[in-house]
């Protein structure tokens, strides 16, 4: 149940997110002077600083708590992004500060799932549980391609469009407040319940000590710039996809489906990756073949998108999402095992810092390198496929050193070696002891 409540925030804010970003046409007549990717840059640069503050915020009030917050905070933002009627209707301004609500909701869910996995899953779940939190974003991204495309087909549509999401968030907040829960009873790890017999409140400020540590820690920058390239990507593909796809001639529900589906995509890479390395523990080899993968078809998709060849640029788009979606939640479980015992909520908030940082300024480059005679994306797409290729060569120099799942390892072992003496001695104690007159000849 924790798990379904931290998806559904996961997927509502990036759904206000990327709401437009699907009917840029009709949101372009709706608000004069306004292109969805400023929605997007703005979400993001908010997120980041969101992102800096939270550490300390969950430290010091709890997951639950945390969580609560980030919700009452979005539901605030798409209020003031859908209006009240009879005291104000959507404008250019509403979107902006409704927009910045959200940013700065967001942390509070994007950053938790590795600490809700740790609190909640045992450790052959724990990636698993991860990806669906952490990914549940994507499905957010598949709504706004979805219903946006199929219910907005005039700018006074969007009224009720955002009516709607702000009804989706008022349930959720309801939801959270009377369901939520901090952690179960009993710790489900070994890890677990050596993280809360060293757990102690930490000063305000005493998180930046914390991301210090964590930079020092081998192999650490390499997953976050593992995960910087992967939210990068999606990001890009995401918000321009419409945008690429309309040179091309198709219509707005086609350019609806293949975003849902692309979302889709993401997720489902994610899980299927995510249950081999929860069950291997392959985390270096795997996030090496999603890159190798994921920079494969973006080289594809920048032919595709220059030859104006319909067919193959589906096939790239859909072959991304499936490859790059599984490096985010898997750098971040990496950063975790190579890290342990490090707050797990610091982590994930260093990396989407840098992830949404990045991705921030990125988008507004991706859209000055558009063929201004195609007005298409391929000299993009290769700035894009560049980045990706050196975050592979970056990852590859080093070997992650799994602490926590070798001491979640180690302790089973030595568990079970207890149990089977155990075992063995009351065995022992049971057998039948052999009378005098049985031994005699």
């Amino acid at each position: 149940m924790m798990l379904l409540y931290l998806s559904m925030a996961n997927f509502l804010s990036d759904w206000v997110c990327f709401s437009m970003a699907p009917v840029m046409n009709i949101a372009e007549q709706a608000f004069t002077g306004l292109h969805p990717s400023t929605l997007v840059s703005v979400f993001l640069a908010f997120n980041v600083v969101s992102s800096i503050l939270e550490p300390p915020i969950v430290q010091r009030i709890g997951l639950r708590n945390a969580t609560v917050l980030g919700c009452v905070v979005m539901f605030l933002g798409c209020l003031i992004k859908s209006g009240i009627p009879g005291l104000w209707y959507p404008c250019y301004g509403s979107l902006l500060i409704g927009t910045v609500f959200v940013g700065v909701a967001q942390p509070f869910f994007q950053c938790t799932p590795a600490l809700l996995a740790a609190n909640w899953f045992g450790s052959n779940e724990r990636t698993l549980a991860t990806t669906i939190a952490l990914n549940a974003n994507q499905f957010g991204i598949a709504a706004a391609y979805v219903v946006g495309t199929n219910l907005v087909k005039t700018p006074d549509e969007l009224r009720d469009y955002f009516d709607i999401i702000t009804i989706v968030s008022a349930v959720l907040v309801v939801g959270v407040i009377f369901h939520f829960k901090e952690m179960p009873p009993t710790p489900p790890s070994f890890s677990a319940q050596g993280k809360l017999d060293m757990e102690h409140e930490g000063s305000l400020w005493g998180w930046v000590a914390d991301m210090v540590k964590l930079f020092k820690a081998p192999g650490f920058i390499h997953t976050v710039v593992s995960f910087t390239t992967s939210i990068a990507i999606s990001n890009m593909i995401s918000t321009f996809l419409a945008s690429m796809l309309s040179p091309q001639g198709h219509d707005q529900i086609y350019i609806g489906l293949v975003g849902a589906v692309f979302q889709v995509m993401i997720m489902a890479g994610s899980i299927v990756f995510g249950f081999a390395v929860d069950k291997y523990k392959s985390y270096w080899s795997v996030t090496l073949i999603c890159f190798g993968l994921s920079c494969t078809f973006l080289f594809v998709l920048s032919v595709a998108l220059n030859r104006e060849l319909k067919s193959l640029t589906l096939m790239a788009v859909l072959a991304i999402g499936f490859f790059v979606g599984p490096i985010q939640p898997i750098a971040a479980e990496t950063a975790v095992e190579i890290t342990y015992p490090s707050d797990e909520n610091t982590i994930v908030a260093v990396q989407q810092v840098f992830g949404n940082l990045f991705s921030s300024v990125l988008v507004p480059i991706f859209h000055l390198l558009r063929d201004p005679f195609t007005l298409q994306y391929a000299g993009s797409i290769n700035m894009v496929f560049i980045i990706g290729v050196a975050s592979m060569v970056v990852f590859a120099s080093f070997r992650p050193n799994l602490k926590r799942s070798n001491l979640d390892k180690s302790n089973s072992e030595y568990s079970l070696l207890i149990k089977n003496e155990a075992a063995a001695a009351a065995s022992q104690s049971t057998r039948p002891l052999l009378s005098d007159s049985a031994m005699m000849p």
